[in-house]
Formats: C-alpha cells, sequence, structure tokens
C-alpha cells in the first residue's frame, strides 16, 4: 500500500509542478480535452489512483473496484470519462473524472474517524 501512496503522491506533484494550470479552479472539460492524449491518460490515472488510495482507507470493496474501474478502462484511455467531458465542456476535468468513477464504485462519502482511530 504504501508504494500506491507514494505513486498518487508523485503523479500528483508531477501534474502540479509541471501542469499548474490544470490543477486551477477555472480548467474546464473543454481545455482538457485539447491536451494530448498522454496528459489526459495521467491525470485521469492520477485522480483514479488517488481516489484508490483514499477509498482503501475507507472502504476497500470500492478500493477494489476502483482498481478495477483502472484496469479495465486505462487501456482505451479512460473513454467513460472522456465521453463525460464531451458531455459537460464547462466543468473541472476532475469533477468529471470523479463523478464517472463515483458512479461506477459507489459514492465517495465516508464516516467521520473519531478521535481514536489512526
Amino acid at each position: 500500500m504504501l508504494s500506491r501512496k507514494a505513486l498518487a503522491i508523485a503523479s500528483l506533484c508531477t501534474i502540479v509542478c509541471t501542469q499548474a494550470g490544470i490543477a486551477e479552479e477555472g480548467f474546464k472539460s473543454s481545455e482538457f480535452l485539447g491536451l494530448s492524449v498522454e496528459k489526459q491518460r495521467g491525470y485521469i490515472s492520477t485522480a483514479a489512483t488517488a481516489a484508490g488510495v483514499i477509498a482503501n482507507l475507507n472502504r476497500a470493496g470500492q478500493a477494489k473496484c476502483i482498481d478495477d474501474w483502472v484496469g479495465q478502462y486505462s487501456a482505451s484511455g479512460y473513454q467513460p470519462v472522456i465521453a463525460a467531458m464531451k458531455k459537460l465542456p464547462d466543468y473541472h476535468p476532475m469533477a468529471v473524472t470523479l463523478t464517472v468513477i463515483e458512479k461506477a464504485c459507489g459514492e465517495f462519502r465516508y464516516a467521520k474517524a473519531t478521535a481514536a482511530s489512526p
């Protein structure tokens, strides 16, 4: 699990450091669709990995679903996300990506941790 966390953090840092514009609040899916396929894949993969790491800490079944979803759609360039972005061009790509994953694997709502929880 540590390597998955490290990968998510490293990938996120790479996106933020090298492509600061895609992390901005005003960034839209219509702009995202103009990026190279390689950058699109990296962005969606990073979002899915981060979602999987968070899910793994909260709901193991959801984490497995996200891993399976990535396995199913990574080779096609995450076409369900790209299709949703084409329909929702004014929304931030992260919002669209997480919504597609959430639709496939369940809501990202978790019970609040208690003080005794790590």
